[in-house]
């Protein structure tokens, strides 16, 4: 006969996961014991392990529950876009608000997927590639016409942007988050809309080494 959930299953299950992720931003993850986590949401150790039977299961479901929550409030926002461009804007809006939002989450998603056997990162993989495969379309959407190879490393690039944007910026700070979302979607977009399918390879357009414009005027004098 199969086991009946209690009523208060699904509180249980998220208020483990919050603490472990304040437990895991705290002390990091390879340092973290369940008993721990147990201790810090009042629950016995042995409940605990009915939810999670190892530390790696309560890793993976904080990680897939905080993916899969960005995921759903990115298409969310899409949904209620049309250009490509404001598109673009409320991803980063998305991004950005929901790292704030789930900070301790967000730390752990960066720094303790690789400690997952490689079976239990894949899961974790696949969904940040989704999250990257949507930002390529959207670039794409942006910018079309360019090499089909450029756009993940573009996607690349602004995740890493947005990713360490959480650990520095302090809402209560003279920036607000509204005006700091604006000022990245300018920054990425103005850069990126400059490129053009022929910008495979800048180095014609970078200027000669201060070294070597010294040199050359040395040579004219002589």
């Amino acid at each position: 006969m199969p086991r009946v959930r209690a009523d208060n299953y699904d509180d249980k299950y998220r208020a483990i996961l919050d603490s472990a992720a304040t437990l895991f931003a705290k002390v990091g993850y390879p340092s973290a014991k369940l008993q721990d986590v147990a201790k810090l949401c009042g629950a016995t150790k042995s409940m605990l392990y009915h939810y999670f039977p190892t530390k790696d299961d309560l890793l993976l479901a904080l990680l897939i529950d905080h993916l899969e929550r960005l995921l759903a409030d990115i298409d969310q926002a899409l949904s209620e876009s049309q250009s490509p461009e404001d598109q673009l804007q409320r991803f980063i809006d998305v991004f950005v608000t929901k790292s704030a939002q789930s900070r301790q989450r967000h730390v752990s998603a960066m720094n303790d997927a690789k400690f997952l056997p490689a079976e239990k990162r894949a899961q974790v993989l696949k969904l940040e590639r989704k999250v990257r495969r949507t930002l390529s379309g959207l670039l794409h959407a942006v910018n079309p016409g360019m090499p089909d190879e450029v756009y993940a490393p573009y996607a690349m690039l602004l995740i890493g942007m947005l990713n360490w944007t959480d650990l520095w910026f302090r809402p209560g700070g003279k920036m607000k988050p509204r005006e700091l979302c604006d000022r990245i979607a300018r920054l990425y977009l103005d850069g990126f809309l400059a490129e053009t399918s022929m910008d495979r390879s800048l180095e014609h357009k970078r200027p000669a080494a201060r070294g070597g414009k010294a040199r050359a005027r040395k040579l004219d004098r002589s």
